[in-house]
């Protein structure tokens, strides 16, 4: 299936953000790593996409960062680091004590990465 990024709406994109941060923790389980490849370049796609909105669009994923799956918290929040960094590291520390292998090592290689400065986006 082919996307035409243009073509959706803010909502639409929040979608399909909280399906590729899924899918990719599915891979991950599964060790499927050109899965997991394919779902990072389609979320920095959708990441691209919903930033043509402005700064509407990157807000529309923070109520994300209460999200009951916990993959998807960390994937909203270390997107919205840089912006919102309180609201996104408490979701991180929240999830780094969690029980979710995967989520939880995420959580805790983008609060490390962020704390050294190098976590940009």
């Amino acid at each position: 299936m082919v996307i035409k990024w243009s073509q959706l709406v803010i909502p639409d994109l929040v979608q399909e953000f909280k399906q590729s941060a899924m899918t990719y923790y599915s891979a991950c389980d599964d060790e499927n790593f050109r899965k997991q490849k394919v779902k990072v370049k389609h979320t920095n796609k959708i990441i691209e996409a919903l930033d043509c909105f402005g700064a509407e669009g990157r807000l529309a994923l923070v109520p994300l960062l209460d999200d009951p799956d916990q993959g998807i918290r960390v994937v909203a929040a270390a997107f919205l680091l840089k912006r919102f960094p309180e609201q996104a590291i408490a979701a991180l520390e929240e999830v780094r004590k969690g029980p979710t292998y995967f989520p939880r090592m995420d959580a805790w290689s983008f609060l490390d990465s962020y704390a050294k400065g190098k976590w940009c986006r």
